[in-house]
């Protein structure tokens, strides 16, 4: 049931990651790595036992693995260990954390356990072939809330039944943010949750704008939540060619609640039930500004092989075969006019323009998704360019610089207006309700 990554789209989704950028500001001092070269230390665990907080260290281009190249222990320490570059795609793939874990010799990339903060950061590496029980790339655990961006983590593998996290595993309370990853054809047993992803008894990770793809479990084939203390928020990522028995792109049981906004959810594929969202005994989810469209389960395809479950909160999303059965406002089921499924390009059609990766540059099209300015009007736009209709996209470009520009019926307004808050060239009372809605707001 595993899938092959597509190098196309694993280029396009890294172009997708890293125009939000990386960027860490040193206090300390900075401290090398290389593996053959002329550097502070050869292996990464010694640079880490000598640094203190504010630190950075930075690991040069190669293939690190062996004692001191994994299972790296932070310690504790407020410190950033990063590749030479982590907004550069190649240097990310060419600073690998090789694992080389076995059935019969367990290894992972990191390990948070000592109650670490945001402050202890890594960045710009592949983490790859992890094999253990739980947290195959990174584990975080006992309250360990680290920032994992910019990463590939990779082909990472779980042994046992029950246990999970091929790629990243979040367990007693810890809350990392998970931010600008690519991650991708991780593996569970059988019997294990959350292939790329697993939150089980966590405090409230944060999960934003990743790529999940070709990741495999039983339960929640790119992310699980299980037993939430605090609350999960999953934003603006692509969770797409995911396979689990249930929940093949998000599985979420028992207490917590889960804020599910902003993702574009596609073609993932379940062997039993709900291809898209499965949700079941928890206290609420909230999924609003989402795309959940052409995943599939044991029936086929339709509204229940999008999202299934209890205590769920559907608002404004694009589901396909919605009925509305599931209760919820805004919720409508059309076409979302990805620009191109077999190239990974799910930006939103649209003739005022979109954004082209590959020749970066707004490209204009003949049909304009109804996905855009379908969003809840209530949610922040964010980063949306103008003109952006002064409500956020739905999907997980939403709220971003990448997000597609609003159309008119007629060629987009080349002057921006002083009150013009929709970018429609007219100063209107709509203009004024979106100025009321948002009426001393605060979103620092």
């Amino acid at each position: 049931m595993r899938n092959v990554i597509n190098p196309g789209i694993l280029l396009i989704t890294l172009a997708f990651l890293l125009a939000i950028g990386f960027s860490t500001t040193a206090t300390g001092k900075t401290i090398s790595v290389d593996d053959d070269g002329s550097a502070d230390f050869n292996n990464i665990q010694a640079a880490i036992d000598e640094a203190a907080n504010g630190d950075v260290i930075v690991v040069t281009c190669g293939r690190y693995t062996g004692k001191g190249n994994r299972d790296i222990d932070f310690s504790g320490k407020a410190i950033t260990v990063r590749s030479t570059n982590p907004n550069d795609p190649n240097i990310v793939a060419s600073t690998i954390i090789d694992c080389n874990g076995s059935e019969y010799s367990e290894h992972r990339g990191f390990h948070f356990h000592t109650g670490e903060d945001p402050n202890a950061v890594v960045a710009g590496f592949t983490i790859t072939r992890g094999v253990t029980g739980s947290g195959g790339g990174i584990l975080c655990t006992n309250g360990s809330s680290p920032t994992i961006k910019n990463n590939i983590i990779k082909s990472n593998y779980i042994l046992y039944d029950y246990d999970g996290g091929g790629g990243i595993g979040c367990w007693d309370g810890a809350s990392p943010i998970i931010s600008n990853n690519i991650i991708c054809d991780n593996y569970c047993e059988p019997g294990g949750g959350g292939g790329g992803i697993h939150c089980y008894e966590a405090g409230s990770p944060k999960i934003v704008s990743n790529v999940f793809i070709g990741n495999h479990a039983n339960f929640g084939g790119a992310i699980e939540f299980a037993y939430i203390n605090i609350g999960g928020l999953v934003e603006n990522n692509l969770i797409i060619g995911n396979t689990a028995s249930r929940g093949a792109g998000i599985a979420c049981w028992g207490t917590g609640d889960i804020t599910i906004k902003n993702n574009t959810i596609v073609d993932n594929m379940a062997a039993e039930y709900t291809g898209g969202v499965e949700i079941y005994y928890i206290d609420t989810v909230w999924v609003t500004d989402c795309i959940i469209w052409d995943n599939r389960d044991s029936n086929g395809g339709g509204q229940f092989a999008q999202i299934a479950g209890t205590s769920l909160n559907i608002d404004h999303c694009c589901i396909e075969g919605w009925t509305g059965e599931l209760g919820g406002v805004g919720n409508i089921a059309v076409d979302p006019c990805f620009v191109d499924l077999s190239a990974g390009d799910y930006h939103l059609k649209s003739q005022a323009g979109r954004w082209n990766e590959n020749e970066e540059l707004w490209a204009k099209d003949d049909v304009t998704s109804l996905c855009i300015d379908a969003g809840n009007p209530a949610s922040p736009i964010g980063l949306e360019p103008f003109p952006n209709g002064g409500i956020i996209n739905m999907g997980a470009y939403g709220g971003t610089i990448e997000a597609s520009k609003s159309y008119f019926g007629k060629p987009p307004c080349e002057t921006i207006v002083a009150g013009d808050i929709n970018g429609d060239c007219i100063v209107s009372f709509v203009d004024f309700a979106f100025m009321a809605l948002h009426w001393l707001e605060d979103n620092n």
